[in-house]
């Protein structure tokens, strides 16, 4: 059932993405083509799953995967949701976030076998989930910042970018936090 899900949600997608960048080409707009590339790289992205013999996110953290680059690629980008809404940015960047959270947590999962995880206090899954979530957050701010660098994107000032990653610290604080709160007292 997930493998199908995968291709259908990475298909789509990639057929949306293209049909956008075939219009944008259509209406003289050539500039797009760095934007397209990325966004059918990232739609194409679990489909590395696929050749995995046991996938290791379950479905709702797929489905979410796929809602979270549909906010941030099309109502965000092609849509211009980013320039009609203010808090549009800010938002994405804390489900951004809390999403890197639970991924942090499946990857946990996935590596620490269950009779050692027994033995693991909730500081330190709260303290893995919350520098994974920080981390995945500090590197989408340094690709933002590397993309208007090379001029694929607009420049934003320091506060657009400390709002930015103070808004990831926040939402790896609640995810962090909820996965603490989850496990049992050791």
């Amino acid at each position: 059932m997930k493998k199908k899900v995968i291709l259908f949600l990475s298909i789509t997608f990639v057929v949306v993405m293209a049909a956008v960048f075939i219009r944008d080409i259509s209406n003289g707009n050539s500039s797009t083509w760095p934007d397209a590339i990325g966004r059918v790289l990232f739609s194409l992205l679990p489909v590395l799953l696929l050749f995995l013999k046991k996938i290791p996110f379950n479905l709702p953290l797929i489905i979410s995967y796929y809602l979270f680059i549909f906010c941030t690629f099309f109502l965000g980008a092609i849509l211009k949701f980013y320039d009609r809404f203010r808090w549009w940015d800010t938002m994405l960047h804390f489900f951004g976030s809390v999403f890197a959270g639970f991924v942090g947590i499946a990857i946990y999962k996935l590596l620490l076998p269950n009779s050692v995880e027994k033995g693991i206090s909730r500081w330190m899954i709260f303290l893995f989930v919350l520098t994974f979530a920080v981390t995945i957050s500090a590197l989408w701010e340094s690709a933002e910042f590397l993309g208007a660098v090379m001029g694929f994107m607009e420049e934003d000032d320091n506060k657009d970018t400390m709002t930015d990653m103070l808004t990831g610290l926040a939402g790896a604080i609640v995810v962090a936090c909820y996965a603490a709160l989850r496990k049992r007292a050791v």
